[in-house]
């Protein structure tokens, strides 16, 4: 088991501090002798030497931790960024440490607070509202901040998001082209910058069409779970009385309790819709119908996070204010 300062000094009978010159290689600068620098050399180097990291960050004014904090780590999402963050993170020798805000600003400002409190190094957030001023870390100024997958316009922050505004205008073209003449998209509030993007994409590929008003719809519920999904299929068949021929889904949430909304007033799914989603689901391979998937970029968003977190740590200003990163688009039965 490697040794501490404390014990390799007792065993070879130096001081700590001559102990320590020669772990730091300054034995020469401060005239240790020949034989005790081969000595401490040589007891090293067949028990190995553990450093304490509670001292190391002290001195450094470092703790080596990164803060997580987004809305539901139980999302399938944010699960996958968080485990590929955790990798990167353990490769340069930090520790991530996650929680979950419940999309409620005020949990999202205690987190903060108690990270900054705890001296972690930088925090990578998913924001629930608009950048306000940060808290001070142990060091002086801000602590080192990355915005993640949301980007709240006009914002002075770090941002790394997808590129949800040309997704969803990748995907409506899509749809589109696959054969559907009206398309509804059921999604979560507007309100999060996220779908806000999503629909402007939309709208932007829809809004010349000759008879948009009447052919394209956005429906929107401030429930982004499968009991929002439900309530807004059920009310557009009922102000409609038919499916469209193409739907977008801004959630996996909403995607499924939309189907099971189908399934409910329909009986079964009919088999010429087609279907949009900004989100892959197990559904998916038991629909007939053709489905165009949104594929974010975990690896990516994950590797790119933290690459802006290091540069503002190190006090570093990143050449970019908001970093967008590509999505595929993978398509199913057609």
């Amino acid at each position: 088991m490697p040794k501490t300062i404390k014990e390799i000094a007792h065993d070879t009978g130096y001081s700590r501090t001559t102990v320590t010159l020669v772990i730091n290689g300054k034995a020469d600068n401060y005239r240790i002798s020949p034989k005790a620098k081969a000595a401490i050399e040589a007891y090293i180097a067949k028990h190995g030497y553990r450093y304490n990291q509670a001292a190391r960050s002290l001195k450094l004014a470092r703790s080596h931790t990164i803060g997580l904090i987004v809305p539901d780590i139980g999302n399938a999402f944010f699960a996958r960024v968080a485990a590929a963050l955790e990798r990167r993170c353990r490769q340069e020798g930090f520790v991530l440490v996650t929680t979950s805000t419940g999309e409620d600003p005020a949990i999202e400002r205690l987190a903060l607070e108690n990270f900054a409190a705890r001296g972690v190094d930088g925090v990578v957030l998913t924001p629930s509202e608009p950048r306000r001023r940060l808290p001070a870390g142990s060091r002086k100024g801000e602590l080192p901040t990355v915005q993640f997958d949301r980007y709240y316009e006009g914002d002075g922050g770090f941002v790394v998001t997808s590129h949800h505004f040309a997704s969803a205008e990748l995907l409506t073209e899509r749809v589109l082209e696959a054969g559907a003449t009206d398309i509804a998209f059921l999604t979560g509030s507007p309100s999060n910058p996220t779908t806000l993007q999503r629909i402007k994409g939309f709208e932007s590929i829809t809004a010349d069409h000759r008879r948009a008003r009447t052919m394209f719809h956005v429906c929107s519920s401030d429930m982004d779970t499968e009991e929002g999904g439900h309530g807004l299929m059920m009310d557009f068949l009922d102000n409609h009385h038919r499916l469209p021929q193409g739907l977008l889904f801004g959630s996996l949430l909403i995607f499924h309790g939309a189907m099971r909304a189908i399934r409910t007033r329909l009986g079964s799914i009919p088999t010429t819709l087609i279907v949009g989603t900004f989100a892959e689901s197990n559904i998916i391979e038991y629909l007939p119908n053709p489905v165009f998937v949104v594929r974010q970029n975990e690896s990516e968003l994950a590797e790119q996070a933290f690459r802006t977190l290091a540069q503002l740590m190190r006090k570093e200003t990143p050449e970019e204010h908001v970093h967008f990163v590509a999505t595929d688009l993978v398509q199913y039965r057609l």
